[in-house]
């Protein structure tokens, strides 16, 4: 049975948008500023720096160092690219040859995943790897697989096996994850180096699929994908907030005072959050510059005062006045689920608003009635390169889902991933996967599937499986329900 139901929210255009979303971003707020004055200019962004600029920059960039601190190899390949172009006034810039990166990387994510297939990987057990089996087992099962070799079931080919990661790290984290994203990345990297951290899980899956070639990718292999790519995103997480720790002039055993601990993760986060309109490593390079972030994201992003307040609620948890490093992550952790929970609660507040409008219970809001909203300032051009415009018809359409899953709706960016509004049709589908998975289910399905062009009002049996936010789903992308079967 082949169910591959992807929504539509962007597509190869999505470069040529990129800096409008990012304008927006902060839209989901809706009462914070959705543009910047000329009193608030950017922060300049620099693929290269002058080597006297960079006094705390430190790096691992050999495995012996990186066994020193704990590293593995794919997290320490990866915090290596992420050094910025060195130059002097003397000589041009230099930097490592391209292939040489690119080499790099690969054996360090060969050995990681080696490491994940063998059960000798420190950052997760064969228990995790069981629980994340059972969690991708139903849109597995739904897939299509790739021709039986012999006595090998055929697994995923690498279009299926790039769409349930996809779909994996949208449900689990609201994390739209470069090089996975059928719609394409909407961002141009500045330099190779930037290009090949970005693209680190396409990578990664393209090695996979090398290695296990015509079988495809069963399940365990996916599930050492996701786990490994789940420890090499939270260990640059790790790397960029010790970039932080690093550029307040502190070594990694030194301690601090909790001002300078709110300081180290305001700048970290500062920078998460204002790393939406840029396209560097996401690594802060100079303490003047981490302030001007902090400076200039306070006054554009409203949301900045909860970030705030929840940094300092975090530090005052911790008892004692000298705080180390491993004190900075932990109340980094605990910051950044904060606010990926109260960024899923605005996007819940914004959809409210978008249900309360003409069109809006069906996801189908006329562009007027938007525009008579000053929070909502997306451009027709923007509208259409996100797949949220239906202009068919004289008034133009907009398309609820779609506009909701649009860059100008994610608030915080790494070279990895963009944090956005969670799927709501997502939860919807993995319904429908497990239905689709139970032997008992499919032919039940099949018969409705064969309706291709019924109307979900002329389905008795889809009545009864579908809700009134399933039907929003559909109404909003202009698709038939029994598309959702395909």
């Amino acid at each position: 049975m082949r169910f591959l139901f992807i929504v539509a929210f962007l597509d190869s255009q999505l470069m040529a948008f990129a800096v409008e979303a990012t304008v927006l971003m902060q839209s989901r707020l809706r009462g914070s500023k959705t543009s910047i004055s000329d009193e608030d200019p950017p922060v300049g962004t620099q693929s290269s720096v002058e080597v006297d600029a960079l006094p705390a920059l430190r790096f691992s960039d050999d495995d012996e160092s990186c066994t020193t601190e704990g590293l593995s190899p794919g997290v320490c390949a990866l915090s290596s690219l992420a050094r910025p172009m060195v130059t002097s006034r003397l000589r041009k810039a230099t930097d490592c040859d391209e292939n040489e990166s690119r080499e790099r990387l690969e054996r360090a994510l060969l050995a990681e995943i080696e490491a994940g297939l063998s059960g000798n990987h420190s950052a997760f057990d064969f228990d995790r790897l069981h629980t994340l089996e059972e969690e991708l087992r139903p849109l597995y099962s739904t897939l299509p697989h790739e021709m039986p070799l012999a006595d090998i079931k055929g697994g995923l080919g690498f279009t299926a096996a790039r769409y349930l990661l996809h779909q994996y790290f949208v449900r689990r984290h609201s994390w739209y994850v470069r090089g996975l994203n059928p719609a394409g990345d909407g961002r141009k990297p500045p330099d190779h180096k930037e290009a090949l951290r970005s693209r680190v899980a396409g990578h990664l899956l393209e090695l996979i699929e090398q290695k296990v070639g015509l079988q495809g990718l069963n399940l365990k292999t996916l599930a050492v994908v996701v786990a490994t790519l789940e420890h090499l995103l939270h260990g640059d997480e790790r790397q960029r907030l010790k970039q932080s720790w690093l550029v307040h002039d502190l070594k990694p055993e030194d301690l601090t005072d909790a001002q300078g601990l709110q300081s180290v993760v305001e700048v970290f986060m500062a920078h998460f959050v204002y790393s939406s309109q840029k396209s560097d490593s996401g690594y802060v390079l100079t303490l003047q510059k981490g302030r001007e972030e902090v400076s200039f994201i306070s006054r554009i992003y409203d949301g900045w005062t909860q970030i705030s307040q929840a940094i300092r609620r975090e530090v005052q948890k911790i008892q004692g006045k000298d705080f180390n490093f491993n004190d900075a992550v932990q109340v980094a952790d605990q910051v950044l689920e904060n606010f990926r929970t109260v960024s899923g609660s605005m996007c819940r507040d914004m959809s409210a608003m978008l249900a309360q409008m003409p069109g809006g219970p069906v996801g189908r809001v006329p562009l007027h009635e938007m525009r008579k909203k000053d929070l909502f300032r997306e451009t027709l051009e923007y509208l259409r390169a996100a797949n949220a415009l239906d202009e068919s018809e004289p008034e133009p359409i907009v398309l609820v889902p779609n506009y909701m899953l649009g860059p100008s709706n994610c608030d915080g960016t790494t070279s990895f991933y963009d944090l956005c509004c969670p799927d709501l049709c997502a939860g919807h589908r993995s319904a429908f996967e497990g239905a689709i998975s139970d032997a008992q289910s499919v032919e039940f399905l099949q018969d409705l599937a064969l309706e291709e062009g019924a109307a979900a009002a002329s389905l008795p049996k889809l009545r009864e499986l579908l809700d009134a936010e399933v039907c929003e789903c559909l109404c909003g992308l202009g698709l038939p329900a029994s598309a959702m079967l395909r």
